[in-house]
C-alpha cells in the first residue's frame, strides 16, 4: 500500500493498494501436514479397540472390581440390578418379587432363557459355529443380595447354561 498525498481532489490522502505479482504457480508446503497427519493417526491407532464392544453396562450398575485378564464374549447378557433382573436389554422380574419367592428357580427367567437356547439351537442347525454353547453373561450389581444371585445362577443351570460368566469392572494397574 502506498499514500497518495495529492490535495488537488480535496482529500488530505488516499490508499491505493499495491498490486502483486502474480507468476501463476502456488506451492503447498506438505511436511507440516504429513506429519499432522502421522501424529493423528498414531492417535486412533492407539485408541482404536480391535475387540469392538462386546457389552454395554448400564449406567445403574456397579459391577465388582477385578484382576481378570480375560477379554468378554459374544453370549447372552443377564443384567441384574437393584430393581430388575433382564435378559437380553428386555426386563424379565422385578427383584422384589425374586425375593419373595420360595422357590429357588424363577419362572420367568426360566422360560425366557428356554427360548433363547431353543434359538440358538436352531441356529446351530444352519451353521455350527452359531450353535448352543451354555453360555452367559451375567452383570451383577456388587449391592445385590446373595440369595438372588443364587436363584439366577441356578435357574439359568437348569436351562443348561452352566458356563456363567460374571462381568466385572477390571482394575486399572499403574
Amino acid at each position: 500500500m502506498y499514500f497518495n498525498f495529492d490535495e488537488e481532489e480535496g482529500q488530505n490522502f488516499t490508499v491505493i493498494p499495491r498490486k502483486r505479482k502474480s507468476n501463476g504457480s502456488f506451492t503447498l508446503r506438505l511436511t507440516s501436514m504429513i506429519d499432522m497427519f502421522t501424529i493423528l493417526l498414531v492417535f486412533l491407532l492407539q485408541s482404536f479397540s480391535a475387540e469392538g464392544e462386546i457389552m454395554s453396562i448400564s449406567k445403574d450398575l456397579r459391577l465388582p472390581e477385578s484382576t481378570a485378564q480375560k477379554a468378554p464374549t459374544a453370549t447372552p447378557i443377564l443384567v441384574v440390578t437393584n430393581e430388575w433382573v433382564i435378559l437380553d436389554g428386555k426386563p424379565v422380574e422385578k427383584i422384589s418379587n425374586v425375593l419373595q419367592q420360595k422357590r429357588v428357580t424363577i419362572g420367568k427367567l426360566r422360560s425366557r432363557l428356554e427360548e433363547v437356547k431353543d434359538f440358538s439351537e436352531e441356529l446351530g442347525k444352519l451353521d455350527s459355529k452359531l450353535g448352543f454353547r451354555g453360555k452367559i453373561t451375567i452383570q451383577g450389581d456388587r449391592d445385590i443380595p446373595f440369595e438372588v444371585l443364587k436363584k439366577i445362577m441356578f435357574t439359568c443351570g437348569q436351562v443348561g447354561f452352566n458356563n456363567m460368566l460374571l462381568a466385572v469392572h477390571q482394575e486399572e494397574n499403574i
